[in-house]
């Protein structure tokens, strides 16, 4: 996507707070946690399908904060066109409690009050999004009233506990509970291509 068509045809305005600058990245994306839970989705056209958190690879000519909040807009939204200036407004006028970065991989910590700003600043800009019927005003709608999309990039969202878990290579969740889902979505997969 043309940052031109993100900004229009002037500059970014500078951030009305200081940021962290790191000219060298891969990627950024955005985390919407209260420190007990963070949102997630699930990624089901990867190489290997996964709950992920939500971001991805930096465009040609973006700072870190352009690709965080775009792919942001991106994968809750599954959107390809954003509203002219929302990614600016969005700059401006959230500030991430925390910038980690893993690897070259830049991740912007914002709370679940955080996400309310965003969703309004997202809806203030006019942003139409295919997932929703009535644009989510909070976490559980933005959860719970999303329409399920094989198209998407993220086909569901979903929280996830944040908790520390001593052997990372291991599965982080139980294959009981992993067959437990895996029945429940051939049981919906047989309703809806019967019904």
């Amino acid at each position: 996507m043309a940052l031109q068509f993100l900004f229009g045809t002037r500059s970014p305005s500078a951030p009305s707070i200081p940021f962290p600058h790191f000219p060298v990245y891969m990627g950024a994306g955005c985390v919407f946690t209260d420190g007990k839970h963070i949102l997630g989705g699930y990624q089901p056209h990867k190489e290997k399908p996964c709950i992920s958190g939500i971001g991805g690879h930096a465009e040609t000519g973006e700072t870190y904060l352009q690709t965080a909040y775009r792919e942001t807009v991106e994968e809750i939204f599954h959107v390809s066109l954003i509203p002219p200036g929302l990614v600016d407004t969005l700059i401006r006028k959230m500030k991430p409690s925390d910038i980690r970065n893993t690897k070259g991989y830049l991740i912007l910590r914002f709370s679940f009050q955080d996400l309310e700003m965003f969703l309004s600043l997202c809806k203030q800009a006019k942003l139409q999004s295919p997932l929703y019927t009535k644009f989510p005003r909070n976490l559980i709608e933005t959860i719970q009233q999303r329409k399920l999309s094989k198209e998407a990039e993220m086909s569901v969202l979903c929280l996830l506990p944040v908790v520390s878990h001593n052997n990372r290579i291991s599965q982080f969740v139980h294959p009981g509970f992993v067959h437990d889902i895996y029945e429940i979505s051939e049981d919906i997969r047989k309703v809806q291509t019967t019904g």
